[in-house]
């Protein structure tokens, strides 16, 4: 694991979420019992543990609890389980065995085609390819940070990006309504964003 440990902000502490743990495949139980989750990559890479508190470390926090991803992003299923982020609030999450990245702010769903060990590997040795975390030291993420963009990158703009940590929740949740409201929209669709 030392690899994809490199600038690591967060470390898991013990698994104390057995009923999260239980659910689990075999391989994830043995991931997750050697490392109960993380935060590397400058905060641009975040595998959850199996964890009641911090909430926002928890996988049955995002999987079955208060912030179920698939009660709020509609092409998800409850048994797709959440197992990383990445410091923009993407997903990725284990289906049938293979990961499958949501874009967060589409909604949109990719499927990878690569277990999670293979996918673990690919972070290790190109995580600049595999995820979008070049330069993410600059931004100052904390343990329970993801990186608010405005105007979001799906978005066509002339405008400047203002990209600004901000609590994960609060991140995940506006990703969800945003990608709703866009989610009907044709291609070309003019969008005005109102920011408090």
């Amino acid at each position: 694991m030392k690899g994809y440990l490199q600038n690591t902000t967060y470390l898991g502490q013990q698994i104390n979420d057995f009923n999260c743990f239980d659910k689990l495949p075999d391989y994830l139980k043995d991931f997750l019992s050697r490392q109960n989750g993380f935060i590397a990559l400058e905060g641009g890479f975040h595998v959850r543990g199996c964890v009641l508190t911090p909430e926002w470390h928890s996988l049955g926090h995002a999987w079955f609890g208060a912030l179920k991803l698939s009660d709020l992003f509609d092409h998800l299923t409850p048994y797709d389980i959440p197992i990383a982020q990445d410091g923009f609030g993407d997903q990725y999450l284990i289906r049938d065995g293979q990961i499958i990245r949501l874009l967060s702010e589409t909604g949109d769903v990719d499927f990878l085609e690569i277990d999670f060990n293979t996918f673990m590997e690919l972070v290790q040795t190109d995580p600049v390819g595999v995820l979008n975390v070049e330069n993410m030291g600059r931004f100052g993420l904390k343990p329970g940070q993801l990186l608010s963009v405005m105007p979001p990158f799906c978005i066509n703009t002339d405008s400047d990006r203002t990209i600004k940590p901000i609590d994960a929740e609060e991140r995940i949740r506006f990703l969800s309504a945003f990608s709703r409201q866009i989610g009907l929209l044709p291609d070309g669709t003019t969008v005005k964003i109102e920011t408090e």
